[in-house]
C-alpha cells in the first residue's frame, strides 16, 4: 500500500469514528432546514461530501458536530441561492414523522402541533436557532459558530424567539407555560 491510499485510509477512518454518534443528528438538522425527506438526504449528502474532502480543516475533533452542523447549514443555503431547491416543500404539522431517540426532542399530540405552528411563525434563523440549541443540544457558542453569528447575538436570538413561541403558542390557545422546558 502506498503512502497516499494509507492516509486516504487513516483519513476515511477517522471521519466514520466521528460522523457515527451524529450522524443521526446531522439528518434531522437537514431535515429540519428542507423540509422534505428527498431533499435533506440530497444536502445532507453534499454536506457529508464537502466534510470529508475537508476534514483536514478540522482543528478539533470535539467539535466535529458543530462542524458538520455548520457545513449542512451552509451546503442548505448554497442550493437556496442555485435556486435547486424551494424552501417549503411540506405542511409544519407533518414534520412530526422524523423520529429522534430522545423522548423529550418533540412534545406529544396536539400539543407538538401547536408547537410546530407556532415555530413556522418564526423568523428562519430563530428557529434554527432554537432547534440548535433545544432539540440537538448545542450551546450558545456552538450554535453561535453553526450560524455564523456573535454568541451574544445568539442569546438575544434564542431570548426572542422564546418569548414569540410564547406569544405565538398564546395566539393558538395553548398555555405558553409548556415553554419551560426550553428555559
Amino acid at each position: 500500500m502506498d503512502l497516499q491510499q494509507e492516509l486516504t485510509e487513516q483519513r476515511n477512518s477517522r471521519f466514520l469514528a466521528l460522523l457515527e454518534p451524529v450522524y443521526e443528528d446531522c439528518q434531522r438538522w437537514a431535515m429540519h432546514l428542507t423540509r422534505n425527506p428527498v431533499e435533506a438526504e440530497d444536502v445532507l449528502s453534499e454536506a457529508l461530501t464537502s466534510a470529508l474532502t475537508s476534514l483536514s480543516q478540522l482543528k478539533n475533533d470535539g467539535a466535529f458536530k458543530t462542524w458538520m452542523f455548520r457545513i449542512i447549514n451552509n451546503t442548505y443555503r448554497m442550493s437556496l441561492r442555485r435556486g435547486k431547491r424551494p424552501v417549503d416543500l411540506v405542511d409544519p404539522t407533518d414534520l412530526g414523522h422524523v423520529k429522534s431517540e430522545r423522548p423529550d426532542a418533540y412534545l406529544r399530540d396536539e400539543r407538538a402541533r401547536a408547537v410546530r405552528q407556532a415555530l413556522e411563525k418564526l423568523a428562519p434563523e430563530q428557529r434554527e436557532a432554537l432547534w440548535l440549541f433545544h432539540v440537538h443540544g448545542l450551546s450558545s457558542r456552538e450554535v453561535s459558530d453553526v450560524l455564523g453569528k456573535q454568541e451574544g447575538a445568539v442569546r438575544v436570538m434564542l431570548t426572542r424567539a422564546r418569548d414569540r413561541l410564547a406569544q405565538q403558542l398564546r395566539l393558538l390557545g395553548m398555555d405558553s407555560d409548556i415553554l419551560g422546558e426550553l428555559k
